[in-house]
């Protein structure tokens, strides 16, 4: 059976990379989405409290989509994302860094971006796909406790 990392790199031609240049770092300061099943890793790993609701709009505003998602990840903190420590994500080394942050990548722009094949959009899908409810649902009943 597919796995959603799988989905979301057949549809969206990335792989898995390394880069710890300047850019990518940056891009690691913003909170990086996570399919259903990188925040049940996250929860079941005891970071619940570094979690929260949230709605991705990106499409709305964009006009791609007439509604938004709404889903669980990482949460912004003042200064940058709830993970970012020392210059990079420390969920890197613990194998547990969300599908966008593991596929993104510096050489992806807004000059070069198609929606149907972003990683932020395809990871988004992963929170409305029904082969993935039963996973929402032991998020919600983590996240309400």
């Amino acid at each position: 059976m597919e796995t959603a990392l799988q989905r979301i790199i057949r549809k969206t031609g990335r792989r898995p990379v390394e880069c710890r240049c300047r850019l990518c770092r940056q891009q690691c300061r913003i909170p990086c989405l996570g399919t259903p099943e990188d925040i049940l890793r996250l929860l079941k790993a005891g970071y619940r409290e570094r979690l929260a609701p949230t709605q991705w709009a990106v499409g709305l505003l964009l006009g791609k989509i007439p509604y938004i998602v709404p889903m669980v990840q990482a949460k912004q903190e003042a200064g940058g994302c709830t993970f970012f420590q020392d210059g990079l994500c420390e969920l890197h080394a613990a194998g547990l860094k969300p599908t966008e942050g593991r596929l993104s990548h510096h050489t992806i722009t807004m000059e070069n971006l198609k929606f149907g094949m972003s990683l932020s959009w395809n990871v988004a899908k992963e929170w409305l796909d029904e082969r993935n409810f039963d996973t929402i649902r032991e998020i919600v009943r983590i996240m309400g406790k």
